[in-house]
């Protein structure tokens, strides 16, 4: 029986256990299918997996939202008398006068299944990894000359844990448990007591049942049956001690059901106990069910870099830390952040979550859904990476909180349409972060919307998806911006409060004596919201024409709303630069810009929005690149550092965009790799906080910002490889889409070799950036053609035409040329 575990370019493997002191997970190699997380510590004596499920949440609290719209106004009169600060903080402290107390809820851990397995003595030649094509998980180690493997995964076919634990003879003394998680060395929390009042874990024969109840008697829970396999038939299973001890086997196999928001604890049981004997299969058997339907989605689109040799992360990481990360941990990455999205994420899901689904701690740091950067940054990758379906966890998730969204509007600012507060969970929509950095940023709504709008631009025939989930959204945000947004005597727009997440301009800062978290962000024209207004706007006026053409649905927009959009949209004036050249974060200049933060809000035009690029308005760009180079290293997170990396690749700038991923995997990578918020060891490359919580948007950024370098796409333009660093020079990447089609492509830049291929969707025109160190492009194709380039910096750029679906077009140059 070979118990060897396989090393691929898929495979991510260290060479240790988890070993982050009472926080386990943190390090934890996992697995899931969207709906079910399983989080494998990886002890030889003793592991843990912890469970966790999508729809899981606990300790929220959601009062009836007060109304208390009139505070705008006298917002407005504070604002307009100089009284900032003041002005700041009345809707807030309206709210709390009422007396209102919502709050965010936090993932609850499901439970763990402890293992047991008795050693022979010392190991050695340890080992874990997790094959990110399968989604399976597994440890190996040698003890007295027999091997011992553990193996487990999240099926995607039948929505069940499977676990295997094998020895190379018939040795094993193994003990199973389930129970409610614990973090050893912490205290339960208060808000926590319930589950230890409610908790059930009993053996049945083959058998373990565990279920307790969340603070609202909604019950949850597990049942794990062992299987009764040929190699474990000379073994001996029995109830031991509250666990199931399995003695003298080769081979122990485990299924695990689980189920949460049953009205009773023995509902929940009887449905998770009959599907887990409806699931029929062996180890084996099971995955390979899974592993078709996993395979597609991870193998959507592909990306590989030379220089692959198949080392540990342990080893990938001191590289990094020691200088810059090699290509293979490049690779590595952005196959892993898309591998966690999709074991984190589903379509019928949450959201993916900033700790997935594998979080261990009863009260984390920031883990709602956050849409002042993060959910934004999670998603961001789906386009290019060809995983444009998964949006719809998004499009459901909001739309279905748009009547609390529509309340927010009218009693916070007495306006139509939807106000999103930035911070949400599945049970709590209205505002919880009662502070003015939160409660006067008006533009949460405006920049999620992006993802509807760039979402029926990729699909532009996706009708349904068009009247059923995206015009909704857009139509309500809209009607918040015709109520809320108003205009100086000149027809300047006038957009006030405005915020730039969480910035604070430098002439309202206190002393740097006295530390204060977001002393006055409230202000006019912040330059993302007038930025989101824009893009919003210009995207709304185009969906009605293309509702004109009978391209989409007729949703009724009348004559007058597209006036009133017209005179927003020409009411905002060009970008205002500081007297240091960059663009201002506020475009009044009363507010003075300060670098020491770790959001780049105000490059909204360049990424993540797409108003300006370096093609079509260069002349432009000086004084985006010019903020971004005054931004200070101490004051960034992981997040930041994945989405300046972005930034830099939207400068064609590639070089420093893979800079800014080095620091993101010296200072906030774990073995796993996992990504943190901040580094905790004062290297001085981010900001200095205690603790340094779990926040996988970075790793979701990781992916994104390599894709950047690889491919730009917006409206009519493409660029490939606009952003190329050296450590980049040579790869291939398959099916990346852009909105009219799909692109595969190898390049080795330092033999000017390229060659591409782009199946169309549709019929197009659009412009054509090629790097001109690839010269004598040469193509050939059906239906599709390309017009001579013309130079433009550093780059050629063709016009490409297609006549409609089934079109292709080849692009071939140097050493590629015929290949």
């Amino acid at each position: 029986m070979g118990l060897d575990i396989k090393i691929t370019r898929d495979t991510i493997w260290m060479k240790r256990p988890s070993s982050w002191w009472h926080d386990m997970y943190r390090e934890g190699l996992v697995s899931g299918n969207g709906i079910n997380g399983a989080n494998f510590y990886g002890g030889s004596g003793e592991q843990t997996v912890l469970l966790g499920r999508h729809d899981l949440w606990h300790g929220g609290r959601k009062d009836e939202l007060p109304d208390v719209h009139e505070a705008l106004a006298q917002t407005r009169r504070d604002m307009e008398e100089g009284r900032w600060t003041q002005a700041s903080w009345v809707l807030s402290d309206r709210l709390k006068e009422k007396g209102y107390e919502s709050r965010l809820e936090a993932p609850l851990p499901l439970a763990d299944i402890r293992v047991s397995i008795r050693p022979l003595g010392s190991f050695s030649g340890y080992r874990r990894a997790v094959q990110m094509d399968s989604a399976e998980v597994s440890s190996r180690w040698t003890s007295k000359e027999t091997v011992f493997r553990c193996d487990g995964f999240v099926s995607r076919a039948d929505d069940v844990i499977c676990l295997r634990y094998r020895a190379s003879g018939p040795v094993l003394d193994v003990k199973l448990g389930m129970d409610m998680h614990v973090q050893p060395g912490k205290e339960l929390p208060e808000s926590c007591r319930h589950i230890v009042e409610t908790r059930e874990s009993r053996t049945d024969g083959n058998r373990i049942f565990y279920s307790a109840a969340d603070e609202e008697g909604n019950y949850y829970g597990a049942v794990l049956r062992v299987s009764r396999t040929e190699r474990m038939q000379e073994g001996k299973l029995e109830e031991w001690y509250g666990c199931l001890r399995i003695t003298g086997a080769e081979e122990i196999q485990v299924l695990v059901k689980t189920f949460a928001k049953k009205k009773s604890r023995e509902e929940g049981l009887a449905e998770a106990l009959a599907r887990l004997e409806e699931t029929a299969g062996d180890y084996e058997q099971l995955l390979e069910r899974h592993k078709e339907l996993h395979a597609k989605l991870y193998h959507s689109a592909g990306f590989c870099t030379d220089g692959y040799v198949g080392r540990c992360s342990e080893s990938l990481l001191e590289e990094a830390f020691d200088g810059e990360q090699p290509a293979e941990l490049m690779e590595k990455l952005w196959k892993y952040g898309r591998y966690l999205f999709l074991c984190g994420g589903h379509p019928e899901s949450n959201p993916f979550p900033l700790y997935g689904l594998w979080c261990g701690d009863y009260e984390p740091m920031w883990p709602h859904n956050m849409a002042n950067e993060n959910l934004q940054m999670i998603y961001w990758h789906c386009f290019a990476g060809n995983l444009l379906p998964m949006h719809h966890s998004v499009f459901r998730y909001y739309n279905e909180r748009l009547e609390s969204f529509r309340q927010n509007a009218g009693r916070l600012y007495g306006c139509r349409g939807i106000y999103m507060t930035a911070g949400t969970t599945p049970g709590v929509a209205s505002p919880t972060q009662v502070v003015p950095v939160i409660m006067n940023w008006v533009g949460a709504a405006g920049w999620l919307a992006a993802h509807y709008y760039k979402y029926l631009e990729y699909e532009k025939e996706d009708v349904r998806a068009f009247t059923e989930e995206i015009y909704p959204f857009l139509d309500e945000t809209a009607r918040f911006y015709e109520d809320f947004i108003t205009f100086y005597p000149d027809g300047r727009i006038k957009l006030y409060p405005s915020v730039s997440p969480e910035n604070t301009p430098q002439n309202f800062m206190p002393p740097p004596d006295r530390i204060v978290p977001h002393p006055m962000p409230t202000t006019i024209n912040s330059t993302i919201d007038l930025a989101i207004v824009r893009e919003f706007f210009t995207h709304m006026l185009l969906l009605a024409e293309r509702m004109e053409k009978k391209e989409l649905p007729d949703q009724g927009i009348g004559g007058e709303r597209k006036k009133t959009w017209k005179r927003i949209l020409d009411a905002i004036p060009p970008y205002a630069v500081n007297g240091e050249g960059a663009v201002r974060e506020w475009q009044e200049a009363l507010f003075e810009d300060r670098y020491d933060h770790r959001h780049l809000s105000h490059i909204y035009p360049v990424f993540p929005g797409e108003e300006i690029n370096s093609v079509l308005q260069p002349e432009l760009m000086g004084a985006f690149r010019k903020a971004v180079a005054l931004r200070r290293i101490e004051a960034q997170t992981g997040w930041s550092m994945a989405h300046m990396a972005a930034i830099y690749a939207r400068f064609d700038q590639g070089e420093e965009a893979a800079a800014c991923l080095d620091n993101m995997a010296k200072a906030c990578l774990l073995p796993n790799f996992f990504t943190l918020h901040n580094d905790y060891r004062g290297m001085g490359i981010t900001m200095d906080m205690d603790p340094a919580p779990i926040q996988l948007d970075a790793a979701e950024g990781y992916v994104n910002a390599v894709q950047e370098m690889l491919l730009f796409a917006s409206g009519d333009l493409l660029k490939l490889l606009p952003a190329l660093p050296r450590r980049l020079e040579k790869g291939e990447i398959h099916n990346f889409r852009f909105p009219d089609g799909t692109l595969s492509m190898a390049w080795d830049a330092g033999k000017g070799a390229l060659r591409a291929e782009l199946a169309m969707c549709r019929k197009t025109s659009l412009l054509l950036s090629i790097p001109a160190r690839f010269e004598g492009v040469r193509s050939s194709g059906t239906g599709a053609e390309l017009l001579p380039g013309k130079p433009q910096n550093d780059f050629l750029v063709y016009r490409l035409v297609s006549d409609g679906p089934g079109s292709r077009i080849r692009l071939e140059t140097g050493a590629h040329s015929g290949s």
